[in-house]
């Protein structure tokens, strides 16, 4: 049953039906049919009602709080949410409190108390409902699950004693009786259950993170139930399943200082026995056996590593890459590109390069890439479980991506490059190449711009431990790898089959950007430098190079979020260009060295230009900065 035209009808449905609703947002709709039935019927009074019912069931009760479905900001980067509590009046609350206190439904109390609980109307009763509710629909979701344990009902129960838990530390309820059930599930969670090692592995970590409420003596019994599951998995060939499942027991071995069962050697055997699953050839076999060679390492078997390290070398010779080739029809986005770039043209040389420095539209923004990878995330979730490893050229794993927070950055570097190359880059490309071509910005234009608008035409001074001091500025040393980008565009614009040569240009402002990087740090009162020893155990200083300086914690105080991860993205993510290591590495041929990298660089040294040592960004002639409406809006 599911078309209802009045509100009483479906409260009593509710109360017999509620559980039987995967997904809350489904019972959300069926209140929006009685919305849009009670609109038409000019019912204004039971449409509001439902429209709250709708909010209601959109949030996602997660970990203890009431989290928006979607996050996004509009055209003027306000943040704009759903379900908000900005939304929800007085009128909001007293119908959700009355409905609170009407229905018997445990799905209902559930989510009713929590809302109130993350609500302005907070209060510890509220608490105490939800936290009630969750643990009797605990016992609920496992019998679901114990009758269909492939359709991830453990996931659900899963959330439901999160949410207790989190609750309960904060109302300072039932907290024993939580984490009874914490240690019951852990012990006797369905074992058959496609959730099970879900289920366990995610309540370990919070008790394994949750010092001060759980002691040693609640994790009495865990090594023998992992121990057994991961023989298990190991038996029935799932040796990603049982790697982990060793992992938490050897944590929980390591928290309680004991030495219960030989779990390192256990995982490399599991490492092994996936490298012996792959054929030849296969990119993932190199990585296994890395994997079990350090694990290898950790028992000190030393025939099992010089067997390993011998299959490496073989299995790292037969790779085989394989190139896939598709057409994108990417002509209106270029057409676009050059429209928007003429309609830019109109405007000043030096408003075209402000317009290059400022525009927050003009690069990806953080929070949208985030949003994106989110969204990709939800349609493809298997990809959500896949570990990620960049491989260098030569084939050598240069990076993995393996836990949950790594994954998240490296989808976030993934859509920054699909943004950047399906769209980004013709529109920098377009604007550069009309400006060059309606001598809009030439070399001396764009360095007396940063002359006068940035601090790179700054004299700095350095003293010496000789007391000897030196006076620089850096316009000086980005000057001529400019002054030959423009040599090198004339050069094309003369003869269109003349084919650009950036590798000079882009292999000096690369390395000079390190150094802007580190002059910023330095005057900001980060430390540029690490301590270290040589070989001989003496201690020496060495720079820090700038890939440690953009993840010095401080940096985030002195770059907005969306310049910080393009300048990452750009120079030294190896999930994104990496152009720092490339070049200082020799490791990019001529083929490579392109104009989109040359354009990016530009933009990298105007973004950079515009904080004055990160005490502000600078203000132009004393002027405010230029607001430009988004690119999206066929405007500049």
């Amino acid at each position: 049953m599911s078309d209802f035209t009045d509100l009483e009808s479906l409260y009593k449905y509710l109360e017999e039906h509620a559980i039987d609703y995967k997904y809350s947002h489904q019972i959300g709709d069926l209140f929006q049919k009685v919305r849009d039935f009670s609109q038409k019927a000019n019912r204004s009074d039971q449409a509001e009602k439902a429209q709250w019912e709708i909010d209601f069931f959109n949030f996602m009760l997660e970990k203890g709080k009431a989290k928006p479905y979607f996050t996004k900001t509009d055209d003027k980067g306000q943040i704009i949410e759903y379900p908000s509590f900005g939304r929800f009046d007085d009128s909001s609350y007293a119908y959700l409190i009355e409905r609170l206190e009407n229905t018997k439904n445990s799905v209902l109390k559930a989510r009713y108390a929590h809302i109130l609980w993350c609500s302005p109307k907070k209060h510890t009763k509220y608490g105490k409902i939800a936290i009630d509710s969750y643990l009797l629909l605990v016992g609920v979701y496992e019998e679901k699950d114990q009758k269909a344990p492939q359709d991830h009902f453990g996931l659900e129960v899963l959330r439901l004693i999160r949410n207790a838990y989190e609750i309960a530390c904060e109302a300072r309820y039932k907290i024993e009786e939580i984490k009874s059930e914490f240690k019951r599930l852990v012990k006797s969670f369905n074992f058959t259950s496609s959730s099970s090692l879900k289920v366990r592995a995610d309540l370990s970590r919070v008790m394994l993170t949750d010092k001060r409420r759980f002691s040693n003596d609640d994790f009495a019994g865990f090594q023998d139930v992992y121990w057994q599951i991961g023989q298990s998995f190991i038996k029935e060939s799932k040796f990603h399943r049982a790697i982990d499942i060793l992992n938490l027991g050897q944590k929980i071995d390591g928290k309680l200082g004991t030495q219960t069962y030989e779990w390192v050697r256990k995982i490399a055997e599991s490492y092994e026995s996936l490298m012996k699953q792959r054929e030849k050839g296969d990119l993932a076999a190199p990585h296994f056996c890395q994997l079990a060679i350090e694990n290898y390492k950790k028992v000190g078997d030393k025939s099992k590593i010089e067997e390993l390290e011998k299959k490496y070398i073989e299995l790292k010779n037969s790779m085989k890459f394989q190139e896939f080739e598709f057409e994108i029809d990417l002509t209106e986005t270029v057409n676009k590109s050059e429209k928007l770039a003429e309609e830019l043209m109109k405007r000043s040389s030096e408003e075209i390069i402000e317009f290059l420095m400022f525009n927050k539209n003009l690069l990806p923004r953080y929070k949208d890439v985030e949003k994106c990878s989110e969204e990709q995330n939800k349609k493809s979730v298997f990809q959500q479980f896949v570990p990620k490893t960049i491989m260098d050229q030569r084939g050598h794993p240069a990076q993995n991506f393996s836990d949950e927070d790594e994954k998240k950055y490296y989808a976030i570097l993934g859509e920054y490059t699909r943004q950047i190359e399906m769209s980004r880059r013709y529109f920098i490309n377009a604007i550069f190449l009309a400006a060059i071509r309606k001598n809009k910005i030439s070399s001396k234009v764009l360095l007396e711009f940063l002359k006068r608008h940035s601090w790179f035409g700054k004299n700095l001074s350095k003293k010496f431990p000789t007391k000897r001091a030196i006076t620089y500025n850096w316009l000086n040393l980005i000057a001529p790898a400019l002054n030959e980008y423009f040599i090198q565009m004339d050069c094309y614009f003369a003869n269109p089959k003349y084919q650009p040569d950036f590798v000079l240009s882009i292999d000096s402002i690369t390395l000079k950007i390190e150094g802007l990087f580190r002059d910023i740090c330095e005057f900001s009162g980060i430390t540029t430098f690490y301590m270290t020893q040589d070989n001989k155990g003496r201690n020496i200083a060495r720079e820090k190079d700038v890939h440690a300086l953009l993840y010095e914690d401080k940096i985030k105080e002195l770059f907005d979020e969306d310049d910080l991860l393009f300048f990452k993205f750009l120079l030294v993510e190896k999930a994104g260009y990496n152009l720092r290591h490339k070049i200082a590495h020799s490791l990019m041929f001529f083929q490579e060295y392109s104009v989109d990298y040359m354009h990016l660089l530009i933009l990298a040294l105007l973004r950079l230009g515009k904080y004055d040592f990160v005490k502000e960004e600078s203000k132009l002639n004393g002027k405010k900065k230029k607001q430009y409406i988004s690119i999206d809006g066929d405007n500049v």
